[in-house]
């Protein structure tokens, strides 16, 4: 993939990350990787996604460390993919994240939006 010259996604970009499942990545203290699905993500605007953090497992502990995020989205069948580099700003119990939660099946989640930083095609 090629590094772009922007932290916005294209119209088509934004279709990836709406129609296909989203991997985030992070790592932990010692620099180890981790990653996995994020069936919750949203595209907010082409700077920034959301996703709600439901297990409050590795990935979450890495982000409220500070670990940056690495997420790709691809359409397998077309061959066509996104990356992106983003840093996390995490929603817990306060007033935003019951406004996004209140129209969700998940109330007991925490609210992460995801701030572009790079994209990558």
């Amino acid at each position: 993939m090629k590094k772009l010259n922007t932290n916005k996604l294209t119209e088509e970009q934004v279709n990836l990350f709406k129609n296909n499942l989203v991997y985030l990545a992070t790592v932990d203290a010692e620099g180890n990787p981790q990653v996995g699905p994020k069936g919750s993500m949203t595209v907010l605007d082409p700077s920034h996604l959301q996703y709600l953090e439901k297990t409050k497992g590795e990935a979450y502990e890495n982000i409220k460390r500070g670990s940056k995020v690495a997420l790709v989205a691809a359409d397998v069948p077309s061959h066509t993919a996104v990356r992106v580099l983003a840093t996390a700003e995490v929603h817990e119990d306060d007033d935003y994240a019951k406004k996004v939660l209140a129209k969700t099946e998940f109330p007991n989640a925490f609210v992460v939006n995801l701030n572009i930083e790079e994209v990558f095609a």
